[in-house]
């Protein structure tokens, strides 16, 4: 479970990295790239939440250079509310309710949900750790401009110094007419790979605060496992 939180709290990251990292008015960084960031950060700013449906590739590292790349990569497809501290996230087997304070990891298929303390660590964390990211010297710099699907966009990398996270970099690719994040992708340390394609966002300015608490009542049967 740790592991899949994880996974999309490193979704969630990304979605929101700009508002911070743009912010970082340190020497060194680069110019370009932090100009490109903060007309990305007032854009998203705007919004009270974003709401978007997401492709995520998780290439592993091949264990004989002569496999199929095929068989390393797996697929996930799904959606993820975010708004401030708080999240959702849903997939085909699963779905994960943060209200800041509690999570909840909900499967349908064994009728089953776990409850946990939400607790930070360096490589479980929700949105709102994104507000101390861009204090620790992260730097970022433009690593290249191409045209995908007949759209003009640049790749930012951020190099993440943290040697206590799983991760040391993250390239964000914006779209240069929409200023919108559409393509994000994590370097691990152990070679593993995080790909997040968002195929369509959106912002909404009404979202109900129990739409990122699970309430078992609207799921008879379900087994509670608390581990609060």
């Amino acid at each position: 479970m740790i592991k899949s939180i994880r996974v999309f709290s490193l979704f969630a990251f990304v979605i929101c990295s700009t508002f911070f990292f743009a912010q970082a008015q340190n020497p060194g960084k680069d110019e370009e790239a932090a100009k490109l960031l903060q007309k990305v950060t007032e854009k998203y700013k705007a919004y009270k939440n974003i709401s978007a449906n997401f492709k995520l590739l998780i290439q592993r590292p091949k264990l004989k250079v002569e496999d199929d790349d095929r068989k390393y990569v797996d697929t996930l497809t799904g959606q993820i509310l975010l708004q401030g501290a708080k999240f959702k996230v849903s997939v085909k087997e699963r779905q994960i309710f943060c209200d800041g304070k509690t999570i909840w990891t909900y499967v349908p298929e064994e009728k089953e949900v776990e409850v946990n303390l939400f607790e930070e660590t360096d490589d479980v964390f929700s949105p709102s750790k994104i507000f101390t990211l861009y204090k620790e010297g992260n730097l970022y710099q433009i690593k290249e401009k191409k045209v995908v699907n007949g759209k003009k966009t640049t790749v930012i990398e951020m190099a993440v110094p943290n040697k206590k996270l799983s991760y040391f970099k993250v390239d964000i690719s914006i779209d240069d007419a929409s200023l919108e994040i559409i393509e994000s992708k994590v370097y691990e340390k152990n070679g593993t790979r995080y790909i997040y394609k968002i195929t369509k966002q959106a912002n909404s300015t009404s979202v109900p605060d129990d739409a990122f608490v699970f309430d078992p009542k609207k799921h008879p049967g379900v087994k509670v496992v608390d581990l609060k």
